[in-house]
């Protein structure tokens, strides 16, 4: 029963990132499209459109790196891994997994931090008028989803050089 609501949530939170990351990269396009239509058939400059399309193009790839996590698709260096003996690929993945794990608490974290002072402090964006706690805290949710996702690629054996991890939900 529990590896069955595992599987239910871990589905349901791969479509969500999924869901997600397309959402807004074709967000960007669709507003980045507005803006150069807009200023170059009516020159007129949509002022806010920059600016919030830079925050969906952050918050993209920081969801869809936390998607990348699981599958252990991230900048390691499997060359050099390649070269070692086998029970040192091992050790070496392990560390490269506790390694990204201490970095990426450490930025969820620091996020968190930065949200709540942007939250006390009620600054906003100066153009688009958004709230800054809402840029960050879409950061602070990014990395705490590639700190789980990070583990549950530890677990699934994604990090592993000499089996390559397959996702059987693709």
């Amino acid at each position: 029963m529990m590896k069955y609501v595992a599987a239910k949530a871990t589905s349901w939170l791969d479509r969500l990132e999924k869901f997600t990351v397309v959402t807004l990269c074709g967000s960007i396009v669709v507003l980045i499209f507005m803006g150069v239509l807009s200023r170059f058939f009516f020159h007129y400059s949509i002022a806010w459109s920059e600016e919030l399309a830079r925050y969906m193009f952050l918050l993209g790839a920081l969801f869809g790196a936390a998607a990348a996590c699981k599958t252990g698709q991230h900048g390691g260096i499997p060359l050099l891994v390649d070269k070692l003996p086998p029970a040192w690929q091992r050790v070496t993945e392990v560390i490269v997994g506790i390694c990204m794990l201490v970095f990426i608490g450490f930025l969820a974290w620091l996020s968190y931090g930065t949200t709540l002072r942007a939250l006390a402090s009620g600054q906003s964006s100066m153009t688009t008028g958004i709230p800054v706690w809402v840029i960050n805290g879409g950061m602070f949710m990014a990395f705490s989803l590639a700190f789980l996702r990070t583990i549950q690629g530890l677990i699934l054996g994604a990090y592993r050089v000499d089996k390559p991890f397959v996702d059987e939900h693709e």
